[in-house]
């Protein structure tokens, strides 16, 4: 169980890698093209964000869920009854509404607008206006993301945290604050494991 776990988990990492590092890479060299002012060249940036879309976004997105859910359900965890899933779930959620109302229709209106400005070589106003929404748009749909990935660090539990730290009182020793449930699903595992 316990490898599972790992490899899972390791499925979900990949997932965001994919994910997160296409967007702001994309985001990058797409701006770079509109930059050069140059039809040839932004057609083909604009390709080429279709075609990282399909395979790095989709495929990060697809990895995510198969690694995040498989590892809850390995580690006995409820995705739905745990605070900082829940929230980690809603920001990642809440990205993907933007990207699929906002940002993929004005993407697929720069790919079909690219095609006939390739050819003339005259690159219409509304390109310009679509790809500026893009990118305000694509910004703000990184920054959920990102807040996803630090909740699923920081596990932030929902009870008060207690000050400093308990004193164990049989052991003396320092009691971590708060144990967060990732910790105590590897205890879980970890028993699993051993019988």
């Amino acid at each position: 169980m316990v490898l599972l776990y790992a490899v899972l988990k390791a499925i979900h990492l990949f997932g965001v890698v994919l994910l997160v590092g296409n967007v702001i890479v994309t985001l990058v060299w797409k701006l770079g093209a509109d930059r050069t002012g140059e039809p040839s060249v932004i057609a083909f940036g604009q390709r080429l964000v279709t075609l990282t879309d399909w395979w790095f976004t989709l495929g990060g997105v697809v990895l995510i869920l198969i690694g995040g859910y498989g590892a809850a359900w390995v580690a006995g965890l409820d995705p739905f009854g745990v605070h900082w899933l829940v929230w980690g779930q809603i920001l990642f959620g809440f990205s993907g509404l933007l990207w699929a109302l906002i940002l993929i229709p004005a993407q697929i209106r720069q790919a079909r607008q690219a095609i006939s400005f390739e050819a003339t070589g005259v690159i219409p106003t509304k390109y310009w206006r679509d790809a500026q929404r893009w990118t305000w748009w694509g910004i703000l749909s990184i920054v959920p993301l990102l807040g996803a990935i630090w909740i699923m660090i920081a596990k932030p539990t929902e009870a008060p945290a207690e000050p400093a730290g308990r004193l164990n009182r049989d052991k003396q020793e320092q009691i971590p604050r708060a144990w967060t449930v990732s910790t105590k699903a590897q205890l879980r595992l970890t028993r699993r494991a051993s019988t």
